[in-house]
């Protein structure tokens, strides 16, 4: 299916402020990926966080980094991320830059320390995917780690089963796209074609997780005080890189280190 830009802008100009009361809030889906960040980020990185939304990975990433850029293709959640660094105080260290992950041009060649994309992104562009990862390897400087999110085929299956949608089921089996997030068509992705594309781009893969891996499959409610949501958080983080579980979660996060001479 073919990628249309305006898709994604109009949903989530509809949707802007839930979007980022759903980043504030940091369920499992968005404190998994923000573990990984934090453990490979390092003080003197200049970081992409592109589709970064209205900028509570951004904000994360400039306490602890030189600069950061955040990209994202759609004004009102740019202007909400303006509001959200500048009530952090962080303004001088991040730029704010509407674009699209699939045309990154105004960045030149191995701009980036550290590039970021997490979330819907790379799952909404469609058959911009391709596009979109060489971008975001082409910006990232030799040796440069990548962290890159998407939407977990198995996992969109095994969620339609348990809501008895067998059709949708049969459907994501047979298409691998499937409507998400808020509203637009996603691909959704195994951990052997986001692999593949990213080992096509020059890339080692140095941890693939599952964002989350049980908490998708039970009641977390009964998880919310904050002891029991603790020991939950600890025991996803050591369980979501265990091969046989990936595809598991809704969401797959691929850490990536772009190899000396790889070219995108």
């Amino acid at each position: 299916m073919t990628y249309d830009p305006k898709e994604i802008v109009d949903a989530y100009e509809k949707n802007a402020e839930i979007e980022d009361a759903s980043e504030k809030k940091g369920g499992l889906r968005v404190a998994i990926p923000r573990a990984f960040i934090t453990k490979y980020l390092q003080p003197t990185d200049i970081v992409l966080d592109a589709g970064g939304g209205t900028g509570s990975n951004t904000i994360l990433i400039a306490k602890v980094c030189q600069k950061v850029t955040l990209l994202d293709i759609t004004p009102g959640i740019l202007a909400l991320a303006t509001q959200n660094v500048q009530a952090a105080g962080l303004s001088e260290k991040v730029e704010l830059v509407e674009g699209d992950i699939t045309d990154l041009s105004r960045f030149d060649d191995g701009t980036f320390s550290f590039v970021v994309c997490v979330g819907d992104a790379v799952s909404y562009v469609l058959d911009g995917r391709f596009k979109a990862i060489k971008e975001l390897v082409r910006v990232a400087q030799e040796g440069a780690t990548l962290i890159i999110g998407c939407d977990s085929k198995l996992g969109f299956m095994r969620m339609k089963l348990a809501q008895g949608l067998l059709e949708e089921a049969l459907a994501i089996n047979e298409t691998s796209q499937c409507h998400c997030g808020m509203g637009p068509r996603t691909h959704l992705y195994t951990v052997a074609e986001m692999t593949g594309l990213l080992e096509k781009q020059g890339c080692e893969v140095l941890e693939i997780a599952s964002t989350p891996t049980f908490a998708d499959t039970i009641d977390i409610s009964q998880y919310s005080d904050e002891q029991h949501w603790t020991k939950l958080k600890a025991l996803e983080l050591e369980m979501c890189t265990k091969p046989e579980l990936l595809g598991m979660g809704l969401h797959l996060l691929f850490v990536v280190r772009k190899r000396a001479g790889a070219t995108a």
